[in-house]
């Protein structure tokens, strides 16, 4: 068994979620250098084994997620007989479909298998680069699958804490717009990248993290096609002066707002990076 020592006290140190090593008598904290970690290849494993446990553990954690509470309920007959009962904070009506923001998940009811089927065609249409894999947390993850007595259908998506529709927290003053405006450009990226249009994005699609910035990308994906024009960059703009608070200022943010998409994501990016540094002075992480 591999101890620790502090150097400060002599006691031995415990594992922090920090990262390193912290004593639990005088407070001290403790990093080992590459030097000490390598040729220790197992310990470095169990490391690394822990602390995904642990960010895994805070990302699936509720607790502090009291912004959500239910304002309705309804309920359906599972094929299997069994009642299937969604407590929910809002809903959204969709043309044969109906959307439920849940307490940890987000639910959609279908009008028919066909309809279920033809949405997770456009989530599967999404591929992604190697060198970014994590362009996949900006998009729906698949809980369950659920047939209904009369035909209807219902899949269930993770909602993960702190996630909810950019509406919610609406108007945003620009310094918070900008990371916002900044996730749905990641989005718009990752379906450039797939070769795909999205076509419902809006204020109550794109849901976002305030904690943490992040963001995901609910809606219509039955709308998902080919892509052929610029539309999702269109949306993103018209999306973002709906939930937009402030005076208008930096006139960088709203000269981009006002303007055309570039010839693709890629480009509107590097634009809207250009915003980032010239009105905002840079990359800043504000809380919201």
């Amino acid at each position: 068994m591999i101890t620790y020592k502090c150097r400060n006290c002599g006691a031995q140190l415990k594992l922090s979620d920090a990262g390193g090593f912290t004593c639990p008598y005088c407070g001290s904290r403790s990093f080992m250098s590459d030097s000490e970690l390598k040729g220790n290849n197992e310990f470095r494993k169990k490391m690394v084994t822990y602390y995904s446990a642990r960010a895994m553990e805070k990302e699936n954690d509720y607790s502090g997620d009291t912004l959500w509470e239910e304002t309705g309920r309804v309920e359906y007959i599972m094929e299997n007989g069994s009642e299937l009962t969604i407590a929910y904070m809002d809903k959204y009506e969709y043309p044969r479909m109906t959307c439920y923001l849940a307490m940890k998940n987000v639910v959609y009811i279908f009008d028919n298998n066909e309809e279920a089927d033809l949405f997770l065609w456009g989530l599967d249409s999404l591929v992604f680069p190697e060198a970014d894999m994590k362009l996949d947390r900006c998009f729906p993850v698949l809980r369950q699958r659920v047939s209904l007595e009369g035909g209807k259908e219902v899949l269930v998506f993770v909602r993960k804490p702190y996630f909810y529709p950019a509406e919610v927290f609406a108007p945003f003053e620009p310094e918070h717009l900008a990371w916002v405006i900044s996730r749905m450009e990641n989005m718009c990226c990752a379906l450039e990248y797939s070769g795909v249009s999205h076509g419902d994005i809006s204020t109550f699609s794109v849901f976002v993290n305030p904690l943490t910035h992040e963001g995901m990308l609910f809606g219509d994906w039955r709308k998902v096609g080919v892509k052929r024009s610029n539309l999702d960059l269109k949306l993103v703009r018209e999306t973002a002066k709906k939930i937009m608070g402030g005076n208008g200022q930096p006139v960088q943010l709203t000269e981009f707002l006002r303007s055309m998409p570039r010839r693709d994501a890629y480009e509107d990016f590097e634009y809207w990076d250009t915003v980032i540094e010239r009105g905002f002075g840079g990359h800043r992480f504000k809380k919201l």
